[in-house]
């Protein structure tokens, strides 16, 4: 049998070997244009969950700023291919996300309205250090993936060709402007996810009334004068916002962003400083300030004086002691030294002395750093206030019951003055009962005693009693030689409480007499009048009244 001319198992090699040849081509096409284009996509939706990602972290570090807590977020740092069978696929994508240096914001020419806070903003240009956060991926495919960039409230993506906001800002809005420091080191690389976790450092929804002739706002920035036109187009002045020139007020030369705000006009200055990773570095106090003041008070009284301190971003300052002196030995003022709350604030009182002849001012000085003395004490300084406080003496001599009766009408008088009576009403605002005990009615232009007849007159008092009964002392008075009587002890008027008080006057047959009618000892006219009423304790109140 002859087999050299059988050529049928070399077709079968060949077809075989062919077969061969396509699978590897097939597979050589698949791995280098189907594979590479699945996983770019693989890698842009990465990109693209990263960015939106990093968008959360942007808006948890505007709410920590104003909302005092913490807003985690967790970002992939990098990405895996799907499972491929034949096909081979490049190492996980990587990633790098970080802190690294932004730069300043900086307020230009910003005075506050408020006289203490205006201490420390007093038109001194004020610079805030800030960090920027960064994410740089790393892939195997996608090689025009953008560097996004959290600065200045914006995040942005960084391309070859140039910059592009992927939020808005938040720096202008109105006539608030908003500064939010980053500070912090946070370096995470690789293919895991990594939670950021903002923190408050100086944060609060505070904000300060600033205002100046030129106010301006200075950014360190990487974004275009245009870039940053779009992003301020709805705050121009023509737009109803508060950027002056509209176009021409933004401004972006050598990396700094200038903004010219509109002068003569009152802003709303809202500042914070919120950390991430490590390394976050605290506030201290800068100035001291007035919440509630003290203008007047009356011998023997107290007043409540709430001050507080506050850091560089007007937020408080807790656990800072407070000195605090008073300018008289008379005076006092509680406590000497203080400590901040949780608010930041400090709470004293003032106490008046018992007595004065005539009204004065005492200063009270208080400081978290410089002395006390009187001498050298500097009221102007950041850290240090000083109130004047106007003590008065109702009673023009000691502090009595009488200081604390007030004629609570219109000063000067015209009180009801009716069928003889004359009726006003005098209001205790004292924290004790004014007992009156006795009362007198001159002239008030001669200081002569009413003449009224040979009868008596009658005080009542209705509706100042202990617990609001009403008291009528009865015929009680003076008698026609003016000299004043005691009257029932009853005669009080309760802490808080408005008494009626209704002085008659009879002739001798009884009838009422209208007080302009009055005979007077030097037989004047009629013209005016002053009630003096004495107390328990011997001091007395006067009250004038024109009829």
């Amino acid at each position: 049998m002859r087999f050299r001319d059988d050529r049928r198992a070399a077709a079968l090699q060949v077809g075989a070997i062919l077969l061969l040849g396509f699978l590897v081509i097939g597979l050589a096409l698949y791995q280098s244009t189907v594979v590479p284009d699945q996983n770019e996509r693989v890698e842009f939706d990465h990109n693209q969950q990263v960015q939106q990602s990093l968008q959360d972290v942007r808006n948890g570090i505007l709410r920590t700023a104003a909302a005092e807590r913490t807003s985690p977020t967790t970002v992939p740092l990098g990405t895996r291919y799907p499972t491929r069978i034949v096909a081979v696929n490049p190492p996980p994508s990587s990633g790098r996300l970080a802190t690294d240096s932004g730069g300043d914001v900086t307020l230009v020419n910003a005075t506050a309205i408020n006289d203490e806070t205006a201490d420390y903003w007093n038109g001194t240009n004020r610079s805030y250090a800030s960090q920027r956060l960064t994410y740089d991926p790393d892939y195997s495919v996608y090689q025009n993936a953008p560097r996004t960039v959290y600065d200045d409230t914006v995040l942005y993506n960084e391309f070859d060709g140039g910059s592009r906001a992927a939020t808005g800002q938040r720096l202008l809005e109105g006539n608030l402007i908003y500064v939010v420091a980053l500070n912090g080191s946070l370096g995470r690389s690789g293919t895991q996810a990594v939670s950021v976790s903002p923190t408050p450092v100086s944060a609060s929804d505070r904000t300060v009334a600033v205002n100046g002739s030129d106010i301006d706002i200075e950014v360190d920035t990487d974004l275009s004068e245009e870039e940053w036109e779009r992003l301020l187009e709805d705050q121009y002045e023509s737009n109803g916002g508060r950027i002056a020139g509209d176009a021409s007020g933004v401004t972006v030369s050598g990396g700094t962003l200038t903004v010219d705000l509109v002068s003569n006009r009152t802003y709303r200055l809202r500042m914070a400083k919120v950390g991430v990773g490590t390394g976050v570095t605290d506030t201290s106090e800068r100035y001291l300030t007035v919440v509630d003041g003290a203008d007047s008070v009356t011998t023997g009284g107290t007043r409540r004086i709430v001050l507080e301190v506050r850091d560089g971003y007007n937020n408080p300052v807790s656990g800072v002691t407070v000195g605090a002196s008073v300018n008289r030995s008379d005076a006092a003022i509680r406590p000497n030294n203080g400590t901040s709350d949780g608010q930041g604030q400090v709470i004293y009182e003032y106490v008046a002395p018992d007595s004065l002849s005539s009204a004065r001012d005492d200063s009270i000085n208080f400081s978290f750093e410089r002395p006390l003395d009187p001498s050298t004490f500097d009221g102007d300084e950041p850290e240090s206030v000083r109130i004047n406080v106007t003590v008065v003496s109702l009673g023009g001599g000691e502090s009595t019951e009488a200081d604390r009766v007030v004629y609570d009408g219109a000063p000067g008088g015209e009180p009801g003055n009716a069928n003889g009576r004359l009726r006003f009403d005098i209001r205790n605002q004292g924290e004790s009962n004014a007992e009156i005990v006795a009362f007198s009615v001159t002239d008030g232009s001669t200081s002569d005693e009413l003449q009224v007849g040979s009868n008596s007159n009658e005080l009542e008092i209705t509706g100042g009693g202990t617990d609001g009964e009403a008291k009528a002392p009865g015929n009680n008075g003076f008698d026609t030689d003016g000299t004043s009587e005691t009257l029932d002890p009853d005669a009080v008027i309760a802490p808080g409480a408005t008494a009626e008080v209704t002085l008659e006057q009879f002739e001798s047959g009884g009838s009422d007499v209208d007080l302009s009618d009055a005979t007077k000892v030097d037989s004047a006219a009629a013209a005016d009048i002053t009630v003096t009423f004495e107390f328990i304790d011997g001091s007395t109140k006067s009250f004038y009244f024109a009829l």
